[in-house]
């Protein structure tokens, strides 16, 4: 099939990265793929070291971006694409007009909640042009159901996926000394980008009161990017105020994380309402307990507390209290891991661009 990847969106988090990795996978399937987005972004640099064809447009406002919608609609046509796939709520609008009246099919990988309804007219002409939702996680689904006006038969579940590697590469020898950790410390590890709504304060402040434990904390991550203010600046002399300096230890954003993920003996999910954070599954794949906020995705990614423990957000006494009994919290079975892998989730996917296919003809 002729697959084309869409996202006008100028950050790399997890909307993004999952965009790339998904195109990738599908060119790996023998489709031929192409990748739609904005010059000069991180998606741009890193889809230009792949193999994968890239076609540039200018960052349209979100609403009535008729001549780009005619443009796309135009390419297409003229390429005879079968599927545009997006990611971002911010697209809706111009990919739903682009496919209005060809035979090119839209697909919605959905990597946002919804929480507010969205049943206006509008609404209907742009959820109605969608053919295929995907949806991550059953509460996902259940939002898109609730609040949009998509039917039941267009709606599927398909799991994020990693990696085998992430599954099947050894343990990694010396983690800790890899990372600059001492080699008896308890770790608690969380990664990712600092921003308020991350937890990290919650950590630290947990961590505060592990003074007689040897817990330490490996902070992977780096400012949310034109963020207006220094949190990691904050976060350091947080650390400082509550005396935990000496156990804390901050490293700059890493593209290969796994063998930090070895060097843990828990992960800490602190997002105050985390979609689906990715971090949790690669946390699981490696095998490491982790902790998370009961909000947002993460229940269901822990199986609602039977494949790991769930503390409510911003509640440091609890996440301490669950780093000292950290040998009696369950942790994901092998069973459950694996519905993350990327050969598992990849079988879905082809079912549902076969279906669309069947759809088209």
């Amino acid at each position: 099939m002729k697959l084309a990847f869409l996202s006008s969106s100028t950050g790399w988090g997890g909307l993004e990265r999952n965009l790339a990795r998904y195109a990738r996978w599908m060119s790996e399937l023998d489709h031929e793929v192409e990748l739609h987005c904005v010059e000069g972004t991180r998606l741009y640099n890193h889809t230009a070291a792949t193999p994968i064809r890239l076609h540039t447009f200018v960052r349209q406002p979100r609403y009535f971006p008729f001549q780009a919608a005619a443009a796309l609609r135009g390419h297409l046509k003229s390429n005879e694409i079968d599927v545009l796939w997006i990611r971002d709520p911010r697209d809706l609008p111009l990919c739903s007009q682009a496919v209005r009246g060809i035979q090119t099919r839209l697909l919605f990988h959905q990597g946002m909640q919804i929480l507010a309804p969205k049943k206006r007219m509008w609404h209907h002409r742009r959820f109605g042009q969608v053919s295929s939702w995907v949806s991550p996680l059953h509460h996902l689904k259940d939002q898109a159901l609730a609040n949009t006006p998509l039917q039941g038969s267009r709606i599927d579940t398909i799991p994020l996926a990693l990696e085998t590697e992430w599954f099947d590469r050894p343990k990694t020898e010396n983690a800790k000394h890899i990372w600059g950790l001492p080699k008896d410390a308890q770790v608690v590890g969380l990664f990712g980008r600092m921003d308020p709504l991350k937890g990290h304060t919650t950590l630290l402040r947990a961590l505060g009161q592990l003074q007689e434990t040897n817990w330490h904390a490996l902070i992977v991550g780096e400012n949310t990017p034109n963020a207006s203010r220094d949190f990691g600046a904050e976060l350091v002399q947080l650390a400082a105020e509550l005396g935990i300096s000496e156990r804390v230890h901050w490293r700059p954003p890493s593209e290969d994380l796994i063998s930090a993920y070895d060097a843990c003996n828990a992960y800490a999910m602190c997002s105050h309402s985390e979609t689906i954070g990715m971090v949790t599954i690669e946390a699981m794949a490696r095998k490491v307990p982790v902790v998370g906020t009961n909000a947002g995705g993460t229940p269901e990614l822990l199986d609602y507390g039977r494949q790991g423990t769930l503390v409510q957000p911003k509640d440091a006494t609890a996440l301490a209290d669950a780093l000292r009994s950290l040998d009696a919290c369950p942790n994901a079975s092998d069973a459950h891991r694996s519905q993350f892998r990327k050969d598992r989730v990849l079988e879905k996917w082809s079912a549902r661009l076969a279906a669309l296919r069947i759809s088209a003809s």
